[in-house]
């Protein structure tokens, strides 16, 4: 594995490059549910690129950017074993000085589900992937389920920039008790990941009451809610039952695609999940 910190550095060697080149993404703290990704992008690519950069525009002033999980050594460490082709470590200098200012189509997926709570969130996503794309410029690129909203919004921006890359969507990994993995897992302790799996826990018995026939998503939702507060420190951020293409909110089941998705607050602790049905 080669490390290329600068974006001139890194195009000396993707110019001599003629493979299928599978890019991830990442803030770095990687796990298992990377690691699901890396493994995908050599099963169907000839090269593997992963990005580590913390990107300070997806994070308000009063996220965890500061004291976001920062295992570089160890990240390094299980990309090594990985055996991936290139780690890209930029710094900010490298990303919004020295790569080009991009043009990203405003969409109204943007301002939904975690755009409703995390206004600056996708405007910050996509800036940073589009750059990423420029350098890079993979033939394959691979993001996880888990991030639901995230994914269809990466899916659509390629479309409109028209990017020549296939998106990979891969299963969301979880760990025993059902709990989605996560960088921001680290900030709980063991008995706080064991509770935490009631997030899931709860998404399914909304699933089994979509199998029994529940139709109205008001009483769906009434039981997530009536689970979730069994948790005195768990907060819920939103719980949605939305149209898969338009992420707009449904109040009655009627054969069409939804996305069922929440945050919720453990402690300031905040973390996502969802199901498609």
């Amino acid at each position: 594995m080669k490390i290329i910190k600068t974006v001139d550095g890194f195009l000396d060697w993707r110019n001599q490059q003629s493979y299928t080149i599978g890019f991830i993404p990442t803030l770095g703290a990687l796990h298992n549910g990377h690691i699901s990704l890396i493994s995908e992008s050599k099963e169907q690519c000839q090269k593997t690129i992963v990005s580590i950069f913390l990107n300070p525009t997806q994070f308000a002033p009063n996220e965890d950017l500061h004291s976001y999980p920062d295992n570089l050594n160890q990240d390094i460490d299980i990309l090594n074993n990985l055996d991936i082709d290139i780690l890209f470590l930029p710094n900010e200098r490298e990303m919004y000085k020295n790569v080009k200012d991009v043009h990203i189509p405003k969409s109204k997926l943007f301002d939904k589900l975690e755009g409703k709570s995390r206004p600056h969130f996708f405007y910050g996503v996509t800036t940073i992937v589009a750059k990423l794309f420029n350098v890079i410029q993979p033939t394959h690129t691979f993001f996880g389920e888990k991030d639901a909203q995230q994914l269809i919004i990466i899916k659509e921006m390629i479309g409109a920039m028209r990017y020549p890359v296939v998106l990979i969507s891969c299963p969301t990994i979880r760990d025993n008790n059902g709990l989605a993995l996560s960088s921001r897992n680290n900030y709980l302790t063991k008995n706080e990941t064991k509770q935490a799996a009631i997030i899931y826990q709860s998404l399914m018995q909304m699933k089994e009451g979509l199998n029994q026939g529940i139709s109205n998503t008001k009483n769906l939702k009434e039981i997530f809610k009536q689970n979730i507060i069994t948790n005195h420190y768990m907060k819920i951020d939103y719980i949605s039952i939305a149209d898969i293409k338009t992420l707009n909110e449904v109040s009655k089941i009627e054969g069409q695609k939804i996305l069922v998705s929440t945050a919720v607050f453990f402690k300031d602790v905040r973390l996502i999940d969802n199901f498609i049905y």
